[in-house]
């Protein structure tokens, strides 16, 4: 539980986390060439939902009845998945993937803050705080200084740096409103959450079912992990460490996923793995180390 040290268990849930979600960019790259990013985010959700309610009822257990539960889950399905979905796509379409990576890294930092003002078990402390820096320093060797050299700019260009970073921040804030959800099995919280995040992106997922008809089946294989791993099982594991480990832990993992989705590149893709992504490696896991070194 949060305030005890961090377990053996906690670490290979963020690791296993870090994996679903770090393949999950080589998925959707493969799924967007038949499909839309609406129509990719309302069909891995709805994949998803389709998974879940059924595990959860299969399990013996009952979704809650209380209203107060309910609207705790819309909370997080707005701002945990159909609000930063739409920012974050918008924005990618108008700045180049290193700053876009860069302003999506920063979610970690929000959390820091958010968590200092609104949880009380989880003051902000100055090692927690260097831990956070050198992660985020990590974040910006890994995707280049130029990339964080071309922040600003006016326009269309300045709207799409906020609206990633304002899809950052509502990942943070869902993190932290996670805490404050009434105790359920994590499982059953997902369900719950993606159930009705599906019904926000309905009307994206009609119009792709359609397109998956004639898709390959490389794209069908990749949304069938995005539903049932990348977005099914990983909210499961996300539920249970924010509920075991608290928001600060858990939104570590923003940190470790970019190095999985580049390694992964490059062992999959062939994609080159330069000096620097090393480099960063280096700085993220001294991260963890000063964050968690008590335990």
């Amino acid at each position: 539980m949060i305030g005890e040290p961090i377990q053996g268990r906690h670490w290979a849930a963020l690791l296993a986390l870090v994996a679903l979600w770090g393949s999950s960019y080589l998925m959707v790259e493969l799924a967007l060439r038949v499909w839309s990013p609406p129509q990719v985010a309302g069909l891995r959700i709805t994949a998803a939902a389709l998974v879940l309610l059924p595990m959860v009822l299969a399990g013996g257990r009952e979704l809650p009845r209380a209203w107060r539960a309910w609207s705790w889950y819309l909370l997080i399905a707005l701002i945990g998945n159909a609000i930063p979905f739409f920012l974050i796509a918008w924005g990618q379409q108008h700045l180049e993937s290193g700053l876009a990576g860069i302003l999506a890294a920063s979610t970690p930092l929000c959390v820091l803050l958010l968590a200092h003002y609104l949880l009380p078990d989880e003051r902000l402390q100055p090692r927690q705080a260097l831990a956070f820096v050198l992660g985020f320093g990590g974040i910006i060797v890994l995707m280049g200084p130029d990339s964080l050299a071309a922040l600003g700019g006016a326009g269309e260009r300045w709207l799409a740096q906020l609206a990633v970073f304002g899809g950052a921040f509502c990942y943070a804030l869902a993190t932290v409103a996670a805490r404050f959800l009434p105790r359920q099995h994590p499982a059953v919280t997902s369900a719950g959450v993606m159930v009705l995040a599906a019904g926000l992106l309905g009307p994206w997922t009609g119009g792709g079912i359609t397109a998956g008809l004639t898709a390959p089946p490389v794209a069908i294989a990749a949304i069938a992990f995005l539903g049932l791993l990348g977005t099914g099982v990983a909210s499961v594991l996300y539920f249970f460490l924010i509920e075991q480990t608290g928001a600060r832990f858990t939104s570590l993992l923003n940190y470790l996923v970019p190095i999985w989705a580049v390694g992964l590149g490059g062992a999959v893709l062939g994609e080159s793995l330069p000096l620097s992504s090393w480099a960063a490696l280096l700085m993220i896991l001294g991260a963890l180390y000063v964050m968690q070194r008590r335990a």
